[in-house]
């Protein structure tokens, strides 16, 4: 068997890298054991276009975020009959109700809304939905968020793979690689090009274990909050983010860098309980806890590119928690960069990290 593209994953950045290898009309294969965690799918895809106390603009989110609206929207296209498409929206724009939780945070607010208008609004009157929650020091909008559906990406891109013949349901062995000068070679696949998208497999890849990749583990809790109006994504202790299913909720996450396992914890239950019971006033009843390893970087910035030893091999990951926008960015200018000899952004192109 021959192909030009091997990828390995199919989470964010593998379905994206395909999308684009497949615009292209070019030929490739994905290696995807379909049966291993991945913390694409328990994300709770939401783009926000400010992050952290300071409320500064998100890491090239003026860029980002028009490009993530665009391509979503065309995949849909692809994916999805005209019946099918106004009950699949792979992204939609939902506005974040933001509540302070000090009231420096408000001042904080006051100031970024005069520097960021198009992303931030005070409202002069109260919402209706602010009296849902025990927020005394008040609230701001943050517009132009929008909500991605990563586990309706993933199920239905592999779908579409599968009845095109390049998804391989298989776990990649390193053992199997043959990759020398003169050749590239996986069990009976030759291929030009190798590029790792497995996410935190990259962790114990030896051919990328000078990127200071950072596993980080995340976890979530489903909720079924029936009289929780779903016309915002709610933020203030956690964020509370509206699913498919009418009335539930995805509320998390949490984001630690030191963890013993990948399984769901009581003590992120029990705490995050306590949480939601002093911050809303609607009854709530858990319906799952999720847990999942994600990969990270330590300088918060992707890993993209070829390796400088091996140009034939190559990396896509790292995005973190914004991974529903970096990584249709960035697959798209990996393959540009592959394709047409387009630059890399320096601030994610890998070989800004060099091997000793």
């Amino acid at each position: 068997m021959k192909t030009e593209f091997l990828l390995v994953g199919q989470g964010l950045c593998g379905t994206w890298l395909s999308y684009f290898l497949e615009q292209e009309k070019r030929e490739f294969i994905i290696l995807d054991p379909g049966n291993l965690p991945n913390a694409s799918r328990q994300a709770g895809g939401l783009i926000n276009p400010v992050t952290g106390r300071r409320l500064v603009t998100t890491w090239r989110i003026d860029e980002l975020l028009p490009f993530a609206h665009t391509q979503y929207t065309r995949l849909s296209q692809l994916l999805f009959t005209e019946q099918e498409k106004p009950r699949h929206k792979l992204i939609e724009e939902r506005n974040i109700l933001q509540f302070f939780a000090h009231p420096d945070t408000r001042v904080a607010f006051e100031k970024r809304v005069r520097e960021r208008s198009d992303y931030l609004h005070l409202p002069t009157e109260p919402l209706a939905e602010t009296a849902l929650f025990n927020s005394p020091q008040g609230h701001g909008l943050i517009q132009k968020s929008c909500q991605v559906r990563p586990d309706l990406l993933l199920s239905s891109y592999k779908k579409h793979l599968l009845q095109q013949g390049r998804l391989l349901e298989k776990k990649f062995e390193y053992p199997q690689l043959n990759a020398t000068a003169s050749t590239h070679r996986y069990e009976d696949i030759s291929f030009d090009y190798l590029i790792f998208c497995d996410g935190i497999g990259a962790h114990t890849n030896t051919l990328f274990d000078h990127l200071p990749v950072a596993p980080v583990k995340g976890e979530a809790l489903i909720l079924h909050i029936p009289d929780l109006p779903s016309s915002y994504v709610y933020k203030g202790p956690l964020t509370l983010i509206p699913l498919d299913q009418e009335g539930h909720w995805w509320a998390g996450s949490s984001y630690e860098w030191n963890f013993n396992d990948s399984n769901p914890s009581v003590a992120y239950r029990e705490s995050t309980t306590d949480t939601l019971q002093q911050w809303l006033s609607l009854p709530f009843t858990i319906v799952d806890h999720w847990a999942a390893i994600r990969p990270g970087s330590k300088e918060r910035r992707p890993f993209v590119g070829m390796l400088e030893q091996w140009p034939t091999i190559g990396f896509l990951g790292g995005m973190g928690t914004k991974g529903c926008s970096l990584a249709p960015y960035f697959a798209n200018q990996l393959v540009q960069h592959l394709l047409h000899n387009t630059p890399l952004d320096p601030e994610a192109d890998l070989r800004r990290f060099k091997r000793n």
